[in-house]
């Protein structure tokens, strides 16, 4: 694969709609903030399911945030790993905060999940959004053939800083104070999507789907939606 076809795939993976996060979003969800937003598409589309409703997005890539500063209600362009939150449309509190494939981006997760945390409207939720470290093809590079990959994309994209299991992220959740209330699962038998095999594992019932050993080692992706305990 050349260069430049790296450079379009990664683009690609973080320029979708997402339709595993959207469903996350509650439908009565006015004020929705989206943390790495990239070229807006994910906020987009929540933007036009509800009238009224207004979304702001965080990004670091200069390009992507000039794009969603045209599809959103606004933009902040600055790295997540340094944002001041007060910053953030000061004075308004968010029905839904978005962390779309950032955590494991970033130096301290925890502190910036608590900073989200706080920036909540009474009944707010957070939608996390992480590859699994523990998939199959992970245990394979790791275990068999003893290699930890640096790659454009994917579990092992050389920018990520933390890897994440689901315990790991329902763990991170819980010390906020908040609790799990809906889990979404993207299942592969490899590194890469579609095939045969992927359609295969997808179409099985949602009980087998999620037994222990599929949901597990066969996730790629999974999202999460947490709500204050209290």
């Amino acid at each position: 694969m050349t260069n430049a076809e790296d450079s379009m795939n990664r683009t690609a993976a973080y320029t979708t709609a997402r339709p595993d996060v959207v469903e996350m979003v509650p439908t009565a969800a006015m004020r929705i903030l989206d943390v790495g937003c990239s070229n807006g598409m994910l906020g987009q589309g929540l933007r036009s399911m509800r009238k009224g409703r207004t979304v702001f997005g965080v990004e670091i890539d200069h390009e992507f945030a000039r794009e969603a500063g045209t599809k959103l209600d606004g933009v902040v362009c600055a790295d997540v790993n340094v944002l001041d939150w007060k910053t953030v449309v000061p004075g308004t509190q968010f029905d839904c905060i978005v962390f779309a494939d950032v955590l494991e981006h970033l130096t301290d997760p925890s502190r910036h999940l608590t900073e989200a945390r706080q920036r909540l409207a009474p009944g707010g939720c957070l939608v996390i959004s992480l590859p699994n470290i523990r998939h199959i093809s992970s245990l394979y590079s790791i275990f068999l053939r003893g290699t930890f990959p640096a790659r454009d994309r994917g579990i092992f994209d050389r920018t990520h800083v933390r890897w994440f299991t689901i315990g790991d992220t329902k763990s991170l959740v819980s010390d906020l104070g908040m609790s799990v209330d809906c889990v979404s699962y993207i299942l592969r038998m490899g590194d890469v999507g579609g095939g045969r095999w992927n359609r295969l594992v997808n179409r099985l019932p949602q009980a087998v789907q999620r037994w222990f050993l599929f949901r597990e080692f066969l996730t790629y992706q999974f999202c999460i939606r947490a709500t204050s305990c209290s």
